[in-house]
């Protein structure tokens, strides 16, 4: 008996130990892109755990946090459990840091620094086997508005990125709304009478985010936010499929902001799908896992559907 657990321990500690050492070689951790004065910021690369294509497709992952919190990790059941997929399919997930907005940070540099990640991705390719034919974004909530932002803004040329799809995770598309930068006295007073943090929070990131201060330059903070709104750069974007994920009890980001993004690619006839996860609140944290079990599949298969084939 004590032999036959002995044996059993011992395969067991083998098996996790061929696991960890696989995980070690698919799993490169915090490789910098790109440094600025004091700043290093980085990137983590998911490679394949199969080869199944001559160059690896790369989603590129934008975390969340309100522009200010937040890193690259991936920690959260549905992100894994989507990441997992598509490394177990072939595809590399690169998971990238930004500057977080600040005093000395602002939402035009968050946007820099993503845009320089996918430079970095397409100047790195022949080290890492990389596919820059076959590259797609995917963010979630604050990192779903920098991915949107980065295809919504990028100039087509021969030497610009493929984007080939977009995975829009609960995403703001218009920060006006978002950030209530119109509010009214009346909703302003309830927010301080009932909501104190928040409303401290709200002008904290109006200021950082557009480096004015709502009170006193409201205008220019209105202006600002409208210029980083993807909702006002669609008749211009180029027409890139997006998959919408999105919870109807979504009280950080309104249902309703998916809704009109929905609407409004639909009218310029740009491929999409929104999903609509019942009851799914902002990030799906109480969401079962029938329903993730779904959203991951229904991730994967919009991906398979806009590979690009030579």
């Amino acid at each position: 008996m004590k032999l036959s657990l002995f044996l059993i321990f011992g395969l067991f500690s083998l098996s996790l130990t061929a696991q960890n050492s696989a995980d070690q070689k698919t799993f490169l951790k915090d490789i910098p892109y790109k440094i600025i004065e004091k700043d290093t910021v980085k990137l983590d690369i998911h490679l394949p755990k199969q080869n199944i294509y001559e160059k690896s497709p790369v989603v590129v992952f934008i975390h969340g946090g309100a522009w200010a919190q937040g890193d690259k990790e991936i920690k959260y059941h549905y992100t894994e459990g989507i990441k997992d997929t598509l490394q177990e399919n072939g595809y590399t997930v690169v998971a990238i840091n930004y500057r977080l907005v600040s005093k000395t940070v602002d939402i035009a540099e968050q946007l820099s620094d993503c845009k320089d990640a996918i430079h970095w991705i397409i100047d790195n390719a022949d080290e890492y086997n990389f596919d820059t034919e076959n590259i797609g974004l995917w963010g979630e909530s604050a990192g779903a508005h920098l991915a949107l932002m980065i295809a919504c803004t990028t100039e087509q040329s021969n030497d610009s990125p493929k984007i080939r799809f977009i995975l829009d995770n609960f995403g703001p598309i218009d920060l006006n709304k978002v950030l209530k930068t119109n509010a009214s006295w009346f909703t302003k007073k309830t927010y301080k009478l009932f909501l104190p943090k928040l409303y401290d929070i709200r002008e904290k990131l109006i200021f950082a985010m557009t480096s004015y201060d709502i009170n006193t330059n409201k205008e220019e903070a209105i202006a600002v936010a409208r210029q980083y709104s993807p909702i006002e750069h669609l008749q211009t974007a180029p027409k890139i499929p997006i998959l919408i994920l999105h919870g109807n009890r979504d009280f950080i980001v309104p249902f309703k902001q998916s809704k009109k993004l929905h609407k409004e690619l639909n009218k310029l006839s740009v491929t999409n799908k929104l999903i609509k996860v019942k009851k799914g609140n902002h990030g799906f944290t109480k969401t079962d896992k029938k329903e993730i079990h779904h959203l991951i599949k229904e991730s994967f298969v919009f991906v398979q559907q806009h590979y690009h084939k030579k």
